[in-house]
């Protein structure tokens, strides 16, 4: 692993990555908080020790301050006598029972007389000469902390000075709870990288749990169907649970466009392979004995260039509806004057078609209204429904389109009056190559792909387009896009055209 790491032939995996990064911040957090815990610790045990010690410290001084005689050697020379021969149980001198007392190996005493000359030390040391105080004070002794108290003793019976004494807490004990706390923090440590370890693995596994499936659940995609995948959503309301929608959605598109193209391939197939076989069947006939005829060589060409004309529209439908699904990023900042465009495109099928009537109905016609559609596409879509409308009138050559607004958004329907759809064909009309009536519509010429184009083209521009029919009676065709209502965005739009028709 550490040889894929260093040599970068592979990306560090996420896992380990928020893995040592969570077990870095716990071991530094924890180890942090341990010694900010172990110095607090020891301070509270140094005070304590300090306060102990100087409540002993008290006591000798009043043990002290009973004595009538000042503090002399020889004094102290019969303790030393008593001690050496082991009889400490029944000796009676007072002196001789402090000292037992408080005998240990991590405190000194010392005594000084009225000329604070030293006469009796428990332990030698060598120690500066140091103020009285009735309170132990840490000093340093032989560079290393200890506890001093030094005051004069004053003999509560006479009321004069008998000496002056030293007490002295070894630096030996603080350091041995120095080391007890130092083994202790290693401990500790010991303890913190294990639980971080513990801690870094099942979280970072909790957490990566969701990531796991997703990833396990899409390598499944080129192994099985992608109708029948899915990512199944955590039980908790989070962004995993968000990351699952969005991810099950995309996949939702992925089918659709994948069953949209696999049967848009198979319907051009379909399509193309009748005009093909035509024009193929006429160039076999010339090419083996028709070259000669002049009738049949202008039918046959005839023929074969209505088919390659019907061929060429077909396709430039086909890339009409592929540039369809890209025009909210193509024409994303293109607007179009909903009122201008809609009498421009009416007024021109009129010329087209002097046979038909045609009526407008408009409910208000305000000066401006703009909708976040590309003019040329907005046309398009009109042109289409006009063009179906006029295909599939039969005798009633009468066609009425009517605009109206609501707060939000305007409404378009183009209504004619000829053969109508059953319910089955208006559920399907906006299929792709979907003709009502294929006879009749290959007659006219239509592929089946305008409507498609149409629906394509609304969708993309957040818009909605439906039908209304009754067989033999006609049909209407909705079609409702949002109102821009930002003026700002107006401006922006008008600006850019601006700038490109420069």
């Amino acid at each position: 692993m550490f040889k894929r790491i260093f040599n970068n032939q592979q990306p560090i995996s996420l896992k380990w990555k928020w893995g040592i990064l969570l077990f870095v911040t716990l071991t530094l957090f924890g180890f942090f908080s341990s010694l900010i815990y172990q110095q607090n610790a020891l301070n509270i045990q140094l005070n304590q020790i300090q306060a102990n010690h100087q409540y002993f410290f008290e006591a000798a001084i009043n043990y002290l301050e009973s004595m009538d005689e000042p503090i002399q050697r020889t004094h102290f020379q019969s303790v030393l006598d008593e001690a050496n021969n082991n009889d400490l149980n029944n000796t009676h001198d007072s002196t001789l029972e402090f000292l037992t007392y408080f005998e240990s190996n991590d405190i000194v005493y010392r005594f000084f007389n009225e000329k604070q000359q030293l006469v009796y030390e428990t332990q030698h040391i060598n120690l500066n000469p140091v103020e009285y105080s009735d309170s132990l004070k840490r000093m340093d002794v032989n560079n290393q902390m200890a506890l001093v108290g030094s005051t004069k003793i004053i003999s509560e019976n006479t009321g004069e000075s008998v000496g002056s004494f030293q007490y002295i807490v070894m630096p030996q004990l603080f350091d041995d709870i120095k080391s007890q706390m130092q083994n202790n923090l290693y401990v500790i440590l010991i303890g913190i990288i294990l639980f971080a370890l513990a801690i870094s693995f099942l979280l970072i596994r909790l957490f990566l749990r969701p990531l796991t499936y997703l990833v396990n659940s899409l390598d499944l995609v080129e192994a099985e169907s992608l109708s029948q995948l899915r990512v199944r959503k955590p039980r908790s309301t989070d962004e995993w649970s968000d990351l699952s929608d969005h991810i099950n959605r995309l996949l939702d598109k992925i089918d659709n466009y994948v069953k949209h193209q696999k049967q848009f391939v198979e319907d051009v197939s379909h399509e193309l392979r009748t005009p093909v076989a035509i024009v193929e069947g006429h160039l076999t006939m010339l090419n083996r004995w028709g070259k000669e005829d002049p009738e049949i060589l202008e039918e046959s060409i005839s023929a074969s260039l209505q088919e390659i004309t019907r061929m060429k529209g077909l396709v430039q439908e086909m890339l009409d509806l592929m540039r369809a699904d890209h025009v909210d990023i193509d024409y994303k900042d293109e607007i179009t004057e909903v009122y201008s465009t809609i009498r421009q495109v009416f007024n021109n099928f009129v010329m087209l078609y002097p046979e038909f009537q045609f009526y407008l109905d408009i409910e208000s016609d305000p000066d401006e209204l703009y909708v976040k559609v590309f003019r040329n596409h907005f046309e398009q879509i009109f042109i289409i429904l006009l063009d179906n409308a006029v295909k599939y009138s039969t005798d009633r050559k009468e066609i009425h389109v009517a605009l109206s607004t609501s707060v939000t958004a305007i409404r378009v329907a183009v209504q004619d009056f000829g053969e109508g759809m059953s319910v089955e064909d208006k559920d399907r009309v906006f299929g792709r190559f979907y003709r009502v009536d294929k006879a009749r519509s290959r007659d006219k010429g239509g592929n089946g792909l305008g409507l498609s184009i149409a629906q394509q083209l609304v969708k993309s521009y957040r818009g909605e387009i439906w039908a209304d029919s009754v067989l033999h009676h006609g049909s209407i065709f909705y079609v409702e896009f949002p109102i821009l209502s930002d003026t700002r965005q107006i401006y922006k739009s008008k600006q850019i055209a601006k700038h490109k028709s420069l």
